[in-house]
């Protein structure tokens, strides 16, 4: 009997000590800041909303082709002139699109990356 309530009391033990470590460990992790760290592929569209031109630009980017489609909000691929303004900037010429919401979707060539992005054109 002194042996099973010697095993309980050495579970109960490492029970409650195990979870104050993770405890610890969560509050040194809740003060990580992870906004240090730089995002890969991070993609940037500005103006939004737009009237003649929208700018992309990846920052961090590991893209070595990537490729651009423009789709309205029905999903109707839209032709639209892109330029290349600089490394991974680009610019879009939406000056004679309809106003609304489009979708810009973007991809890599070997398929690692794939994301879409919402605009406004005014």
């Amino acid at each position: 009997m002194k042996i099973y309530i010697l095993t309980f009391l050495s579970a109960l033990i490492l029970t409650f000590s195990g979870s104050s470590l993770l405890a610890q460990n969560g509050e040194i992790d809740r003060f990580k800041d992870t906004s240090l760290e730089r995002k890969i592929n991070e993609v940037r569209m500005f103006p939004n909303p737009t009237a003649d031109y929208l700018s992309v630009k990846i920052n961090n980017s590991t893209l070595e082709e990537a490729s651009f489609t423009v789709h309205n909000i029905i999903g109707n691929v839209v032709d639209v002139p892109v330029e290349i303004m600089g490394k991974n900037e680009y610019r879009f010429r939406v000056k004679d699109l309809a106003p609304g919401y489009y979708l810009l979707a973007i991809r890599d060539d070997q398929g690692y990356f794939k994301e879409t992005y919402k605009f406004l054109k005014r």
